[in-house]
């Protein structure tokens, strides 16, 4: 997965790598917030300029290609308002750890964006990077960003003196962290070393329409007759209007060594409330099926579901002839519920599906 392909979508955010389009509202966004981040962190300043931003959205590309640290900017889930900046940074492989920053404009603080941002983040850490272990750092006295670790699910495991820098002095700082879910879907058999992930998931953009209708076209006989994926322009852009919808989320299904599609996992019909609950749909585009990859990429939309989304029940229904996708839900823990004859229509008939389900399985993170 090429860097400036990764993207993360939450209920409300867009998590994403600056561009140099983002230098003149990030340093917008950083005077705005000179005083209230600036207060914990030595960058924020009230004379920040964009030649400053740019500088530093080349240090974070960097550093994502040495793969020691994944800077990310919080956006609007539509892309338009630029919120703040979280991060993995000090990534370390051989003990495949990192420590995870955050910040948000003074004028979006106490939104719960932080938050959102920080669980996000952990899933991509556990799930994309394989990490074992991610700290929360905060400065005695910063109550706001203790709060939003405590929520994002990480554990407070002591008080360290000295552990920061703030202000040119150093401060004593609550060290908190998370661990990796065990037993993880990908953890490989016993003796054997942890396989890296194969595939990342990313949000759907309209520059990937050219690749994705030829991927699509090109799949028509692995699809037949269970699914009918876009074939024209038209069909791509509905497709990407959908995907816009608060109650969906759409993926991309991506190799991550070179970006190249592999397939699309979709939740739909989200609700939230006591519900909490979507509808789970996927298909492989030809040349990647039968290699274990939509398996993976299914077990990281599962997480991202019962975790970032914090949904409770997922449920997916397939034809009773479609033994590779019957196979794949319950690889993936889904079990049979019940059978609807006339279901859904597809291709101009109404077809039978059964109705697998998966519900969120105990606390995903070790205390």
């Amino acid at each position: 997965m090429t860097p400036h392909t990764i993207a993360i979508v939450t209920p409300t955010l867009l998590l994403r790598p600056f561009r140099r389009g983002d230098a003149m509202r990030f340093a917008a966004a950083v005077r705005e917030s000179a005083a209230s981040v600036g207060r914990w962190m030595p960058w924020p300043r009230a004379d920040y300029t964009p030649q400053m931003a740019l500088a530093w959205f080349a240090e974070c590309a960097a550093q994502r290609r040495a793969e020691t640290a994944h800077a990310f900017g919080i956006f609007s889930r539509d892309g338009r308002e630029l919120l703040g900046g979280a991060g993995l940074n000090r990534i370390d492989a051989q003990h495949r750890s990192a420590n995870l920053g955050y910040w948000v404009r003074l004028a979006r603080e106490g939104q719960g964006i932080a938050t959102q941002a920080a669980r996000a983040l952990l899933d991509f850490g556990f799930d994309t990077l394989q990490l074992a272990r991610i700290e929360i750092v905060t400065a005695q006295g910063n109550a706001a960003s203790a709060a939003v670790a405590r929520k994002a699910g990480a554990t407070l495991e002591c008080i360290a003196r000295n552990r920061l820098i703030v202000g040119g002095q150093p401060v004593t700082a609550r060290v908190y962290a998370c661990v990796a879910p065990v037993p993880a879907p990908r953890l490989a058999r016993p003796g054997r070393a942890p396989t890296p992930a194969r595939v990342v998931l990313r949000a759907l953009r309209p520059d990937d329409a050219r690749t994705f209708l030829a991927a699509a076209r090109s799949s028509r006989a692995v699809h037949d007759p269970w699914l009918r994926a876009p074939q024209t322009p038209q069909q791509f852009r509905a497709l990407l209007a959908r995907a816009a919808q608060p109650d969906q989320h759409t993926h991309l299904v991506c190799r991550r060594e070179n970006g190249a599609a592999v397939g699309v996992i979709n939740l739909s019909n989200i609700v939230r409330g006591a519900f909490a609950s979507a509808y789970l749909s996927y298909y492989v585009f030809a040349g990647h099926e039968r290699q274990g990859l939509m398996r993976e990429a299914l077990h990281a939309a599962v997480r991202h579901a019962f975790g970032t989304l914090r949904l409770h029940r997922l449920e997916a229904n397939i034809q009773p002839g479609n033994a590779a996708s019957r196979a794949l839900a319950r690889a993936c823990g889904f079990t049979l519920e019940g059978f609807s004859p006339r279901y859904l229509k597809i291709g101009g008939r109404w077809r039978d599906h059964e109705r697998w389900a998966r519900l969120a399985d105990a606390p995903r993170r070790a205390r």
